[in-house]
């Protein structure tokens, strides 16, 4: 019963306070107890500390597809296991939406589209465009070189 009144004496001084706990790269943060005896805040042994752990993110950074082959004029989503920013090697052949990964075949060829993560690392997928049997038909019977 007196650990958790010790615990709970230091999480009221730590919410009325406002206490920040700075965690050091290697060491293990620890923060004194208090306890609150006739109304007189009275630190207590400090062999008492509270673990606290900051994640890392290890993880590689992963894209939905790494080669995609679309039709002129589809459109199509590419997604990444981290908030990223995409580039088009070739706008000419696919735009992309910096934002959102929303990929536009605009022509024919080949573009390598690139994810880069806030923290410097990059993915790329590779996307071919080509025509469909029925715009390459459009493009043949019905001089779509001029127009389509």
């Amino acid at each position: 019963m007196k650990k958790f009144c010790v615990y709970f004496a230091v999480l009221l001084v730590l919410a009325t306070f406002g206490m920040t706990v700075l965690a050091h790269a290697g060491e293990m943060p620890s923060v004194p107890l208090v306890s609150n005896s006739d109304s007189n805040l009275t630190e207590v042994d400090t062999d008492y500390e509270v673990p606290i752990s900051i994640p890392t993110t290890t993880e590689a950074l992963r894209l939905s597809k790494t080669q995609l082959q679309l039709i002129y004029q589809q459109e199509e989503i590419l997604t990444a296991n981290y908030a990223v920013t995409w580039q088009s090697s070739n706008n000419a052949v696919v735009r992309i939406d910096p934002e959102s990964g929303k990929l536009f075949a605009a022509g024919v060829g080949t573009a390598a589209v690139t994810a880069t993560s806030p923290d410097g690392r990059t993915e790329i997928c590779t996307v071919t465009v080509r025509y469909a049997w029925w715009q390459q038909l459009i493009r043949i019977f019905l001089f779509g070189w001029l127009w389509y």
